[in-house]
């Protein structure tokens, strides 16, 4: 049997141009400020993120990637509005644009098993089908939604990718934790993008540093 039917290995290669696809979609409101070539917040070197153990070092980096690329395209008012929102209603009525990645890429992931199942001939007609499906939902067991940033850092209920999902848990967990400095990395990126917003005024851009421990 091929190796892209090892549970988990294919989803790795059927990801890839999904991201292709999404790393050509603007976040909601930023497209102008982007073409206009908007000013910087001073750069703001987030606290490093503990890599988890279960999550691979490519891994960990390709997500705190798009998580700081999803904040560097929002500008400073954008960020600390999404910000008051999240601390006024946190996640509560969310979830659809997750059900609907999720539904969206689990068809995509069967029908790719289902072509190379068909492809081995090791299976025929709806026994494809049904492993398939097996092996699809297998991966989508080790798969989150991921909004870039996630919504405690400013992100929209829009969702963009999918990634390990406890690569995405560990670093969601750390936004409310201080990594060794006085306030939490979510804390401090609000102080300084309210410096930002005062001395610059509302359409500069976020400009902020996010990496692994190392």
């Amino acid at each position: 049997m091929a190796v892209a039917l090892i549970p988990g290995k294919f989803a790795d290669k059927a990801l890839e141009p999904v991201i292709k696809k999404l790393d050509k979609v603007e976040l909601p409101g930023t497209k102008a400020l982007t073409a206009a070539k908007a000013s910087l917040m001073k750069k703001h070197k987030v606290a490093c993120f503990k890599k988890n153990k279960k999550g691979s070092d490519v891994e960990y980096d390709r997500q705190l990637q798009g998580q700081q690329d999803g904040i560097n395209k929002m500008s400073v008012k954008e960020y600390l509005d999404n910000r008051e929102s999240y601390k006024a209603i946190g996640r509560k009525g969310t979830g659809q644009a997750q059900d609907k990645a999720r539904k969206n890429f689990k068809e995509d992931l069967i029908k790719e098993y289902n072509d190379e199942l068909l492809a081995e001939g090791e299976y025929i007609g709806q026994e494809a089908l049904d492993k398939a499906t097996e092996l699809a939902l297998n991966d989508m067991n080790t798969l989150n939604a991921l909004h870039n940033p996630d919504m405690i850092a400013g992100g929209n209920d829009v969702v963009f990718d999918l990634g390990d999902a406890s690569v995405n848990q560990s670093i969601g967990s750390q936004w409310k934790t201080n990594g060794g400095e006085t306030l939490s990395r979510v804390d401090l990126m609000d102080i300084e993008a309210k410096k930002a917003l005062e001395e610059l005024g509302p359409d500069t851009l976020m400009d902020v540093d996010l990496h692994r421990c190392k």
